[in-house]
């Protein structure tokens, strides 16, 4: 590690709100290998706002410090501290040097809490340079590995709502159904979760795209897709998609 003393800094700072039961809980239930002080999302959030010593820095001696916590600290609750120091960032101006970096932050994820939360800071990369950060997508997409295919395609909305859709649907959708027969429980929620907000965005390309795939799509996938449809249609597009299976 090249920063021990800012890793200590941090690592400290967080012992010192966490609670070490909870801790515990954390990694058991997001099935991870790493260590974690027990903090819920909101505490993190306000201890990164309060900042650290290096904030000092320059921006780019910043992103260096962050880039080597999250590639070498053993503790998720770290790895989380740098993606809240950059969630605010990123919404305002993207640094051309923070998709070099960050792109290899892939590396050290093991669960979905820390692969939603990079495909957050994945997808405001993405709309501000698809030239670079497009590629890599779909080389991830076409990986067996399940995080990497799984932060393809939640990279490719900004999380939910009405701006999430920053895309078009023709870049969207063959990336979707690479996915689509994937039948591993986080991958099919993904798919769910994508098409659900690509549906408030493109209606009528995503409902004919649904329709088309109803033999493939897995029951959870369809589920999540439908949340926000009339009950009624969903009832209509389930009894489709048992009728074809």
């Amino acid at each position: 590690m090249k920063y021990p003393q800012y890793h200590d800094e941090v690592l400290e700072a967080l012992q010192a709100i966490g609670r070490p039961s909870f801790g515990l809980h954390m990694a058991k239930d997001r099935r991870s290998d790493m260590l974690y002080v027990g903090i819920r999302v909101p505490t993190l959030r306000n201890r990164v706002r309060q900042g650290f010593s290096f904030y000092a820095l320059d921006p780019l001696e910043v992103l260096d410090v962050w880039d080597d916590l999250w590639m070498h600290s053993e503790w998720g609750d770290v790895l989380f501290a740098a993606e809240e120091y950059y969630r605010p960032i990123v919404r305002r101006r993207v640094m051309p040097q923070m998709w070099p970096v960050m792109r290899r932050w892939i590396e050290r994820v093991d669960n979905w809490a820390h692969a939603d939360s990079l495909s957050w800071t994945y997808s405001r990369l993405l709309e501000a340079d698809q030239e670079s950060v497009l590629p890599v997508l779909r080389d991830w997409n076409a990986s067996e590995d399940l995080w990497p295919k799984r932060i393809s395609i939640v990279s490719l909305i900004h999380y939910t709502g009405k701006n999430a859709v920053f895309l078009p649907a023709e870049v969207m959708l063959p990336m979707l159904d690479n996915c689509i027969e994937d039948r591993r429980y986080y991958m099919q929620k993904a798919v769910g979760w994508v098409l659900r907000e690509m549906w408030r965005a493109y209606p009528d390309q995503v409902d004919e795209y649904v329709h088309s795939v109803l033999p493939r799509i897995a029951p959870a996938a369809l589920t999540r897709a439908m949340e926000r449809q009339p009950k009624e249609e969903r009832m209509r597009l389930r009894a489709l998609r048992e009728a074809s299976a």
